[in-house]
């Protein structure tokens, strides 16, 4: 009766279950059997976050490039990256979204455009993430600019965000803009409504030079979700939990 409540990789052993060559056996079995299981779900959480990775798309607009249409120059599942020229600027820049970030957060960072042809000229960026799924209904979303460069012969850096409920790429209802003629930073909160099921954000940052040397640095663009009261609210409570255990904890010591 009791080898019945044994592992089957270690039942029929009898007496010889003292034997260290029996139960070597038996639990050389069951590592087996675990890691195949092991793998099986790493598989299966790798397809998953494929499957949710949400698609970055980068792209570009400048009159006279392209016919002075929106062109995409970099896509990729949850992050990508452009690095080079496009017009009369070179550029570089990362836009990063879900699932490297929670939804539905998008970040566009290490932002640099600068003029190396010379002549007036304006640029505009757009870093799109579709396919976003949370949050839904009312909300709040959080825009954060940051211009930490300016370089001379620079005229202005305008930053915006928009979201769109069709899923737009490029395009959609704007959330927060600023202009920005000196490096600073700005951030507003904007409340919404999220009615569909997928839905995008979009950060466009424009870029007016007047010749050659001109442009800006950036840390970055930023959109997130207003964090809830009741996850503050829970955040804090944690938080003084934590601290009230470690009082105790060094009482605990000083008594001791």
């Amino acid at each position: 009766m009791a080898e019945q409540l044994l592992p089957s990789s270690l039942r029929g052993c009898g007496n010889q279950l003292v034997r260290h060559g029996c139960v070597q056996k038996g639990l050389g079995k069951m590592a087996k059997k675990l890691l195949t299981a092991i793998a099986g779900l790493a598989v299966a959480l790798v397809l998953t976050s494929a499957a949710r990775a949400n698609t970055i798309d980068i792209a570009f607009q400048e009159a006279g490039v392209n016919g002075g249409a929106i062109t995409t120059e970099a896509s990729g599942s949850s992050s990508t990256n452009f690095a080079g020229a496009y017009g009369k600027f070179l550029v570089g820049l990362t836009g990063t979204g879900s699932p490297a970030l929670s939804e539905p957060d998008l970040d566009t960072t290490g932002l640099l455009a600068f003029n190396y042809l010379g002549g007036a000229a304006t640029l505009t960026i757009y870093v799109t993430e579709t396919g976003l799924t949370s949050p839904t209904g009312h909300t709040s979303l959080l825009s954060e600019f940051n211009v930490s460069a300016f370089f001379p012969g620079t005229t202005s850096i305008k930053e915006s965000t928009e979201y769109s409920l069709t899923n737009a790429l490029y395009s959609g209802t704007q959330l927060a803009t600023d202009t920005f003629t000196a490096a600073g930073s700005a951030n507003f909160k904007t409340a919404v409504d999220i009615t569909s099921t997928k839905f995008s954000e979009t950060e466009v940052i424009v870029v007016k030079t007047t010749g050659f040397g001109a442009g800006a640095g950036s840390r970055g663009v930023e959109l997130s979700r207003v964090p809830e009261p009741a996850t503050l609210s829970l955040l804090g409570f944690g938080l003084s939990g934590l601290g009230v255990l470690g009082l105790r904890k060094k009482q605990q010591h000083q008594n001791g």
